[in-house]
């Protein structure tokens, strides 16, 4: 058997079990990298050699001249270990086992912030130029909601007796190239369950909301009637509304970087944070936003 036919088949025994943008994921991963790089081995002579030849490729060369993430990479390694676990449990081959090395970054790149100075510029800007989308790059700012939540997001998940918006849906497009249209647009749980959350609202965003005109409750927030934005139309409206008010680019996620930044440099607890962006444990607050800067490793010391 082909490596394609197996990862084929192992996709095909997975997929009724998956999210539906998961599974588009899988299949889309498996489709522009691992069948191109080991669809016509023969699985009985695959050996952790020639996987880790392929993975060391993909850290070098990328795919198609594009340079490839070590996370996306990582994410390759863990679908390759789950297709060949399932030849082995299925009796195709005997038991293989991965263990594969990776070359270490040069230099971690840290999440890209707003300074105090551009987040206020931003706030300055959506209040003088109020419209339904703009007040999402303000929401975004407050709360921390990834660009897919907001665009899911409609009024009538406000609680405006406590304050708090609920996030319960995302909404993406995901790509299948054996489908025609090859495109379409998803509207589902988020991929984990703590994602699932409620958030305060700040006392900027209750003012500004009711600033807003004619708010349709069972509307969308960004558009305010049942027709969604998806998130790359909002990403343009996005960077064309920092060009317009002279603010520096930084991408739509730099919102939720900066929103978490701000809360631990002001002393908020770990796991309060945590919880608040969605994190599925506090681990992964700690190892993106915690950075003590000097005078607090100082402190630290004077403390012996």
């Amino acid at each position: 058997m082909k490596f394609e036919n197996l990862a084929l088949e192992w996709y095909e025994s997975k997929k009724k079990y998956l999210k539906e943008s998961t599974s588009a994921y899988y299949l889309l991963e498996l489709q522009n990298y691992i069948i191109p790089a080991l669809g016509k081995e023969n699985i009985e002579e695959l050996t952790e050699e020639e996987v880790q030849e392929v993975v060391y490729k993909w850290q070098i060369q990328g795919q198609n001249d594009k340079t490839i993430q070590k996370s996306t990479i990582a994410n390759l390694v863990m679908l390759i270990k789950q297709i060949i676990k399932y030849a082995v449990k299925k009796n195709f081959i005997a038991p293989l086992t991965l263990e594969i090395a990776y070359i270490p970054e040069s230099q971690k790149t840290k999440n890209a912030v707003f300074t105090h100075e551009e987040q206020n510029m931003i706030i300055e800007a959506v209040l003088s130029d109020l419209s339904f989308k703009s007040f999402g790059i303000l929401l975004s700012l407050n709360t921390g909601m990834r660009i897919g939540e907001l665009c899911a997001l409609r009024w009538n998940n406000i609680d405006y007796v406590q304050n708090i918006v609920t996030i319960q849906y995302t909404l993406q497009r995901v790509y299948n190239k054996k489908e025609q249209p090859t495109t379409k647009i998803i509207i589902g749980k988020p991929k984990t369950y703590k994602s699932i959350r409620s958030i305060p609202l700040s006392k900027k965003i209750q003012d500004t909301i009711k600033c807003l005109p004619d708010i349709e409750q069972d509307g969308y927030i960004l558009t305010n009637d049942s027709t969604f934005m998806e998130p790359r139309t909002f990403r343009r409206f996005y960077e064309n509304f920092l060009e317009k008010h002279n603010i520096k680019y930084l991408n739509f996620h730099s919102l939720r970087h900066s929103f978490a930044t701000r809360l631990i440099q002001n002393g908020a607890d770990y796991k309060c944070v945590s919880e608040i962006l969605g994190h599925t444990n506090i681990s992964t607050t700690m190892n993106m936003y915690v950075h003590p800067d000097i005078n607090q490793k100082r402190n630290c010391i004077e403390l012996f």
